[in-house]
């Protein structure tokens, strides 16, 4: 039976994060280029990574099954954020798509972000491998988002998941996120059909101190 294992990605996961998120977020990805301009859009994320240094993978952590690079999430604090290298990833795009399509593009990719609060903790590109769906590997890394909040005494977690997304949000649920807000994007609509999104929240409660009996969770 696999074993599964979350760590921080390095720049050495980069083919493999590209990998499962253009399996995950095919529809967004074909949005954004295009069927002809799909492999480019790709490879130019790839570089973007590259070029951006371990800033550019700051917060983002890996599932891994013995070498293989199975599922994503990311988990952005004001705390931990840094300051991105002054690197100008933009003309790389619009080098290879031109101006127009590659500022379509990055407003694509961009479409669904949530200004983060002092006080919380924002997970995005939550990816599971096609391959590994429905093996517990979401249910993993949101305890290990849990767990990361309690480590910098963040009082609270949140998400954005598409209202149709009806798994997804009852996953969510049954680990005590509640859906406070509902973000209607006409341009969330172009890249996946999809125009209603629910901000869900979750409080964290203190990690317990020495001595301390443990509060239960509902993850």
């Amino acid at each position: 039976m696999s074993e599964f294992v979350i760590r921080p990605a390095t720049s050495a996961d980069i083919d493999g994060l590209i990998t499962v998120h253009a399996a995950a977020f095919h529809d967004k990805f074909l949005a954004a280029f295009g069927i002809r301009q799909l492999g480019t859009g790709l490879l130019l994320m790839a570089e973007t990574w590259r070029r951006q240094g371990s800033a550019g993978l700051n917060g983002m952590w890996v599932v891994v099954d013995g070498a293989t690079i199975v599922a994503t999430i990311a988990l952005r604090a004001r705390i931990t954020m840094r300051q991105l290298p002054a690197v100008p990833v933009e003309w790389l795009f619009i080098k290879k798509l031109g101006f127009l399509r590659a500022l379509y593009a990055l407003t694509i990719l961009s479409v669904i972000d949530h200004p983060v609060g002092y006080d919380e903790l924002y997970i995005s590109d939550v990816a599971v491998h096609p391959t590994y769906q429905r093996r517990g590997i979401a249910r993993i890394m949101l305890t290990h988002a849990l767990a990361e909040a309690q480590r910098l005494n963040l009082r609270s977690l949140c998400l954005y998941v598409s209202a149709n997304n009806h798994a997804a949000c009852a996953l969510y649920q049954s680990a005590g996120y509640q859906p406070t807000y509902t973000h209607r994007s006409l341009l969330a609509w172009v890249a996946t059909r999809r125009w209603r999104w629910l901000l869900m929240v979750r409080s964290v409660q203190p990690s317990p101190r020495v001595g301390e009996q443990p509060h239960a969770n509902n993850v």
